[in-house]
């Protein structure tokens, strides 16, 4: 038996080896292929070798040693569990052999999870499940799950539908109390039921949330944007109240759409329905012949709106090959240039997109999609939604609210955007982009350039996303120092919450503004529905390409370009693969710069028009690549 001083000495000594080693805490990151990688809280990335991988999951915390093998590179060899955050996913049933698995639909997850028999029921291969970790593999690499519900068959009707709002952990129920009462702020409404509203949307739209209307005077036009005002019918905290906030959007799913309100109160009682009286939150501004907004005033009122009308029939109004017998649409559409022509010379506007429709038939799978091109109509509503935006920040500015801010460039590519300045706008060679006048020279240059390059484009590319703040900061994307959206209260919970701000200023009350980590939440629930539904729109959309050969050519169009090749749109449908460049022949470099693949025979560019054909296809992965056709 080791003495009191032998047992000490091992114990120095072991602490002596362990502090020797180099160790570190980090996370675990998968791979394309069965290896991956360890990116340590220091920032070094570590290879983690595939029989290490099968002993860990994507997003785990780990301990590792650090070592070091012949040619210099760092190796991971995993010493502690830290922890795991993987616990309820969804995924596709497969059978290899003798076993059966789950195929986890996880973002570079490329391992099966063994399902015991006491948990396979009745599941077939190729069906959806909702599974829960049941074993992590760190002990000896074998992991196990449990089954919590069979989604169905990927042959019965909308189920891509089903899963993705399972996937995603989209609410489906309401609270047993989900009903509105009375307009709590009856008696603060002006009548404003005398002026003749109209709404313009989509022919399908039901949740209309802003009516308009305009007067030409003589310094311009008399602008109104009444929008919908379901605050005056949802008390803050309530149960209602709490499910708007869970859900944070309406999310548009083909086919499916997830509210953010109950249809009763979205499509119903708050709707600005046609030849209904309803509350609104009204904005009205002074228009000036140059677009230029002043007058800015804000009121709780009470309107009617007289007509439902579409995009399309608006468009045909104004280029007279049809009379609506609205006479306010002259008057807003004359507003509308003014605005759009103020917005050109003084701030930014953004490049125009088309939006593609999907209809779909009995299986709820896309039949045909139809590119819709953008209108006058579209352009007429999106400048009145702005003006009310821009009017609600600077009105508010004095006062707590919330706010939409855009930070610009990414300081990660401060260094690209002045190489590509310095080579191809040298006159701009003093250009603060960092601030917000220093952008807006910058993009105002792009659109004057006589440069080759796609300079908007790649600008775009380095931007920062927007996000919310309790703070008015400038957005750089609009070129505005302040800006704010309350337009879409029925779809958004964020324009809700300004509403209420709107609200709390009228009546000389304060506002409760979500804290950072409630504003955080609100966020990632805006993030997760939007990834809903652009996932959704890929799985159906790769469904619907698959229903071709992979001899058919598309006509494309790049929309991306790293080191590893390119993402295309297709024209006609608006469908995104990528193309890899190592199916490109002789070798490519990439100019981080300028987003560019090239060599001395050909150079692929960002806006660059390229045919392409399938090369492999799978929906449920949302993988598509495709080849280069010359």
């Amino acid at each position: 038996m080791l003495d009191k001083n032998a047992l000490q000495q091992l114990s120095q000594l072991k602490t002596q080896i362990v502090e020797s080693k180099d160790q570190g805490d980090g996370e675990v990151r998968g791979s394309q292929r069965r290896f991956g990688f360890v990116r340590l809280d220091d920032g070094r990335d570590v290879f983690l070798a595939p029989d290490d991988m099968q002993r860990v999951f994507p997003g785990d915390r780990v301990r590792i040693n650090v070592l070091t093998d012949d040619k210099g590179k760092f190796k991971a060899e995993l010493e502690k569990l830290l922890d795991s955050p993987l616990d309820c996913f969804t995924g596709r049933y497969v059978v290899r052999g003798q076993g059966h698995f789950i195929e986890p639909d996880l973002p570079r997850f490329n391992k099966l999870l063994f399902i015991p028999p006491s948990q396979r029921k009745k599941c077939n291969e190729g069906d959806f499940l909702y599974c829960q970790v049941a074993q992590h593999p760190f002990k000896d690499g074998k992991s196990q799950v449990k089954v919590l519900e069979n989604i169905g068959s990927p042959d019965n009707p909308g189920i891509e539908g089903k899963y993705t709002q399972r996937k995603f952990k989209l609410p489906k129920d309401w609270p047993k109390d989900s009903s509105i009462g009375d307009d709590l702020y009856a008696a603060n409404r002006s009548d404003l039921r005398d002026i003749p509203f109209v709404t313009i949307d989509s022919a399908e739209t039901r949740d209309i949330d802003d009516a308009l209307w305009a007067q030409a005077n003589d310094s311009g036009w008399t602008l109104y944007i009444a929008v919908a005002d379901p605050g005056a019918f949802i008390a803050p905290g309530s149960p209602l109240d709490r499910a708007a906030l869970q859900r944070a959007n309406t999310v548009y799913l083909p086919g499916f759409t997830q509210t953010m309100l109950p249809n009763p109160v979205s499509q119903g009682s708050c709707s600005l329905l046609a030849s209904e009286d309803r509350t609104a939150i009204v904005c009205r501004v002074q228009v000036g012949k140059d677009g230029a907004i002043s007058d800015i005033q804000f009121s709780e009122a009470m309107i009617q709106s007289r007509a439902k009308l579409s995009y399309h029939d608006v468009n045909a109004d104004l280029h007279g090959d049809m009379d609506l017998g609205q006479t306010c649409l002259k008057d807003l559409y004359a507003a509308s240039l003014a605005l759009r022509q103020y917005r050109s010379e003084h701030h930014i506007v953004m490049p125009e997109q088309a939006d593609f429709h999907f209809q779909l038939n009995e299986q709820r799978r896309i039949e045909n999609i139809t590119k819709i091109e953008r209108n006058d109509a579209h352009r007429l509503v999106e400048e009145c939604m702005l003006a009310a935006n821009r009017s609600a920040a600077l009105w508010l500015a004095d006062s707590p609210a919330l706010y939409v801010s855009h930070a610009g460039l990414r300081e990660d590519r401060y260094n690209n955007v002045r190489a590509v300045i310095a080579k191809e706008m040298p006159n701009l060679a003093d250009c603060q982009f960092e601030n917000l006048s220093g952008y807006k020279a910058l993009i105002q240059a792009c659109e004057h350039s006589d440069s080759a390059l796609p300079l908007r484009s790649i600008f775009a590319r380095m931007l920062q996303p927007g996000e919310l703040s309790v703070e008015a900061r400038p957005h750089f994307g609009l070129g505005l120092e302040c800006y704010t959206t309350f337009t879409s209260p029925l779809r958004k919970y964020s324009d809700l919450l300004v509403q209420r701000c709107i609200r709390a200023k009228l009546n000389n009350t304060t506002p409760t503004l979500p804290n950072e980590a409630e504003l955080a939440a609100l966020q990632d629930a805006i993030r997760n529905g939007r990834q809903a539904s652009k996932q959704m729109e890929q799985w159906l959309q790769y469904q619907y390409l698959a229903r071709n050969t992979t001899d058919t050519v598309y006509e494309a169009r790049i929309a991306h370009v790293n080191g590893g090749g390119f993402t295309v749109e297709l024209l006609d449908t608006g469908i995104s693969g990528f193309v890899e460049a190592r199916t490109i022949p002789e070798k490519l470099s990439f100019d981080a710069d300028t987003l560019r693949l090239f060599n001395d025979k050909q150079s692929f560019q960002l806006e660059q028009l390229v045919r392409v054909k399938t090369s492999e296809l799978d929906d449920f992965q949302r993988k598509l690549m495709f080849l280069l056709v010359a």
